[in-house]
């Protein structure tokens, strides 16, 4: 059956039925937050990470759920995804700067022939070139090799590829000329986690069992992660699970990795930093009752101060 639409009166009585409470913020706060900065169907995923009562008199209600702390999630997601978008444009453009340079040291590759294999594997990627035309800041130069047999250079397919489409002759490279710091094996959870940021979907929703998202672990990063010496291996064995805290461990494993540029690791370090001991926390006694959240802020916080603190000048 289709649920109605509600009207913000009815959300906020919608809420109060589903046992979120609103101590920490007024209705008429509530109200205005609702109109002026996020949407109830958004707000509600994090509700996710709550318990509901099984077997009261308030059955399927939320326990210890307040309004201000599904406000405060949604803002800190916010940032969250921010940073993301930030981190992946920085993978991206060093490990092209890496590709490139692999190819310009290589004397058995001209930059075309890998073009041409990664074409011909499949078809559908000179469409989705051509469907380019017209549609992307790259029309131009598509268009010119449109009708010149879609003869490319690397250092020119390089800049009208997706992220996901560069990950793809990105592994391709590397499977025909090894290099021993290759990332190809993490770049699926960066683009993952990079894709959900940058379609604006929720990132920290699902912080508790069980997940709705299939993982395949890294077992690269399992072992980064087990050199840890204060998480332990129940920790770690639990929260790896979580798709979302793995492909962001993952993630900043291979930002503090492949970027080359001191300056711009240094100020990545920095919003690292600001956004976990500084925002994050801002509200901490908010979720001090909720295992899952402040657990899984633990988790990732040891993660994200030991990988950058072998970065620190």
């Amino acid at each position: 059956m289709n649920r109605p639409k509600l009207t913000i009166d009815e959300q906020i009585l919608d809420m109060q039925n589903k046992g979120i409470t609103f101590d920490r913020t007024s209705i008429e706060e509530a109200k205005k937050f609702l109109r002026d900065s996020n949407y109830y169907f958004k707000l509600k995923a994090y509700g996710r990470n709550y318990d509901k009562y099984s077997a009261t008199l308030r059955k399927d209600q939320y326990i210890n759920l307040d309004f201000a702390y599904l406000r405060e999630l949604s803002t800190i997601d916010m940032y969250l995804r921010k940073l993301i978008i930030s981190m992946a444009l920085d993978i991206e453009h060093a490990l092209k700067v890496q590709l490139l340079y692999d190819l310009s040291e290589n004397t058995d590759e001209d930059g075309y022939s890998i073009v041409k294999e990664y074409l011909n594997t499949n078809y559908l990627r000179v469409k989705s070139l051509h469907d380019k035309i017209g549609r992307s800041v790259t029309s131009d130069l598509v268009k010119k090799h449109a009708v010149n047999e879609d003869r490319y250079a690397l250092w020119e397919l390089v800049e009208i590829l997706s992220f996901g489409e560069f990950v793809d002759i990105y592994q391709l490279y590397y499977s025909k000329y090894k290099r021993k710091d290759d990332y190809s094996s993490f770049l699926w959870s960066v683009k993952f986690l990079r894709n959900a940021a940058a379609h604006n979907n929720c990132i920290i929703n699902s912080l508790k069992a069980p997940y709705q998202v299939s993982l395949h672990k890294n077992k690269d990063i399992l072992f980064q992660v087990s050199k840890i010496k204060s998480i332990s291996k129940k920790s770690r064995d639990t929260w790896m699970q979580n798709p979302v805290i793995h492909d962001f461990v993952v993630t900043v494993y291979v930002y503090l990795n492949v970027v080359k540029s001191e300056g711009i690791k240094q100020k990545g370090i920095q919003n690292l930093k600001e956004l976990f001991y500084d925002r994050m926390l801002r509200h901490k006694d908010y979720f001090e009752k909720n295992n899952s959240i402040r657990e899984g802020y633990l988790f990732t916080e040891k993660c994200v101060s030991t990988f950058c603190n072998r970065y620190r000048k």
